[in-house]
């Protein structure tokens, strides 16, 4: 099983609804956020995260796991983790 749209193939995740997502938990402007911004040093807290993974397992991304998302949390790092297939 993908984290994909089958009719498109397309993730379940854009980068573009990943970095809105953050940036609207932290009321920052989505081009603060760049691949290698680290999200918890722009003041991404654990309860916030929690909310964001609960947010996006709701859309399909079934691999957002707090452990593997705080082990490296950059936007690149996420991005690429919430659309590796299963």
């Amino acid at each position: 099983m993908t984290e994909s749209n089958s009719a498109t193939d397309t993730p379940v995740l854009t980068r573009d609804q990943i970095v809105g997502d953050i940036a609207e938990v932290l009321e920052i402007a989505p081009g603060e956020l760049e691949d290698d911004t680290n999200v918890l040093d722009m003041g991404l807290d654990s309860v916030r995260l929690m909310s964001l993974i609960e947010r996006w397992r709701a859309q399909g991304a079934h691999r957002a796991d707090v452990v593997i998302l705080a082990g490296d949390p950059t936007i690149g790092a996420w991005v690429r983790e919430l659309n590796t297939p299963s």
